[in-house]
């Protein structure tokens, strides 16, 4: 597509009269359907209008044709929190996709894949520094986490926080 653009700004055609769809985003590899932007090469939409429990987050992304987002990756997480950051998106707890709910302490992504635990990923915390999640059988789903400079903290699932979808 580059390369025909290309040709025609050559040519002298006018490159404004060939349109992509709207509702599709266009950067590098990724295309993305709007809402959702480019983030570390995946297709990521950050919604801080939005606000309920984990399952009414996940049902949200899901009527967006997505589901929570997966940060099993080192360089993805960080380039979603450069994105919040440098988009000023509001420093709130965000949904993401995890959980331990009926499986105490083995915490796994919704595709049941485990989620990585300790460094670089989970906040510590305390006087003793410990190393979440430490919330026990009360707090089973899993938020970047404003208080802890968005690292992954437990959160009790009917908290009501923002999210992070991912298509």
């Amino acid at each position: 597509m580059k390369n025909c653009l290309f040709l025609l700004l050559l040519l002298g055609a006018s490159a404004s009269c060939f349109k992509l769809p709207q509702k599709f985003i266009m950067k590098g590899e990724v295309s993305c359907e709007s809402p959702y932007q480019e983030v570390g090469g995946r297709c990521m939409f950050v919604d801080f209008l939005n606000k309920g429990t984990w399952n009414d987050m996940r049902n949200h992304c899901k009527s967006l044709g997505g589901d929570l987002v997966k940060l099993n990756d080192p360089a993805v997480y960080n380039a979603l929190i450069l994105h919040i950051h440098g988009s000023g998106f509001p420093l709130v707890y965000y949904w993401i996709g995890g959980t331990d709910e009926g499986h105490e302490g083995l915490w796994v992504w919704i595709d049941q894949e485990p989620i990585q635990m300790g460094t670089p990923y989970w906040a510590n915390a305390g006087c003793d520094n410990d190393q979440m999640p430490n919330g026990g059988t009360g707090q089973n789903c899993l938020a970047l986490d404003y208080v802890f400079n968005m690292y992954f903290n437990d959160l009790g699932c009917s908290t009501e926080g923002y999210v992070i979808c991912e298509q």
